[in-house]
Order: C-alpha cells, then structure tokens, then sequence
C-alpha cells in the first residue's frame, strides 16, 4: 500500500442524519478502495479535525470483514500502522 487518505464527512447528511465517519481511501493492485476506518485510535483523532481530507501517507492497514449486514459483508480498515509515527495525529 503507497498512500492512504482519510476523509471525515456526514455520508447521511443528505437524508438528515448528521453523524461524521472516517474513510481511508487507497489504491492495490490497480483497484481504488473506499473503506470505513474503525481504528478507535484513528477515529477519536480524526473526528475531533474538521471536515475534510488528510493524506496519512505510506502505511500499513489491517483491513478486516464486517459482521453480515443485509446478506454482505463489508471491508473495514481495522488498524492503521503509520511507517514512521505508529500514531494517529
């Protein structure tokens, strides 16, 4: 994995639900990931910023499964490994 950025937005807000999420969005393979970030760590950090993108950099994620929701599974990234911090910031 090269780089990772993190969005923090309303994804709801259109439909009236004001709750911000953090989504860490990157690039394997040739294939664009759009995944939820459910590092605790990470997600405290990032929801406390305002709104909007931060490039994290080279990393390492731990990208996990989801409970069955509606018949799927979804990707999470469930650890964020920063190469040179280790930490959120």
């Amino acid at each position: 994995m090269n780089r990772l950025t993190l969005s923090v937005f309303k994804p709801g807000e259109a439909f009236g639900n004001s709750k911000r999420r953090v989504q860490g969005s990157f690039r394997h393979d040739g294939t664009e990931y759009k995944l939820w970030v459910t590092d605790p760590a990470y997600e405290r950090a990032y929801l406390a910023k305002p709104d909007g993108d931060y490039d994290i950099g080279e990393c390492f994620l731990t990208v996990s499964l989801g409970e069955p929701y509606n018949g799927a599974c979804y990707k999470l990234i469930a650890a964020i490994i920063q190469r040179d911090e280790g930490t959120a910031s």
